[in-house]
């Protein structure tokens, strides 16, 4: 894993599913029983339907250079149909008063 390591918080888009890196597993870290896994750093990415996936992060890396996942930059801003404005807390008091 000496190439560029996506960090935790990274928005991806796998074949049109959002999903967000939620762990970085290092090598040598994953308590498996299957040895080979653990022999390389992976992956674990949640998506919005709430699956999991833990993959590798060599076939993470020919996913994205194959065009077959795109990565979000962290500085890119949310659509506007998913920015919701947060208001501030007497907002929130006044809705509960009605």
């Amino acid at each position: 894993m000496k190439k560029e390591v996506l960090r935790v918080g990274t928005l991806i888009n796998d074949h049109g599913k959002i999903g967000i890196i939620s762990k970085v597993i290092e090598i040598g870290e994953l308590e498996t029983e299957i040895k080979y896994i653990s022999w390389r750093a992976n992956y674990e990415i949640v998506y919005v339907d709430a699956t999991t996936l833990v993959i590798s992060c060599k076939a993470l890396e020919s996913m994205i250079e194959n065009g077959v996942v795109e990565v979000y930059p962290t500085t890119t801003p949310l659509p506007p149909y998913l920015a919701f404005d947060v208001g501030s807390q007497e907002d929130a008091d006044d809705d509960n008063d009605s």
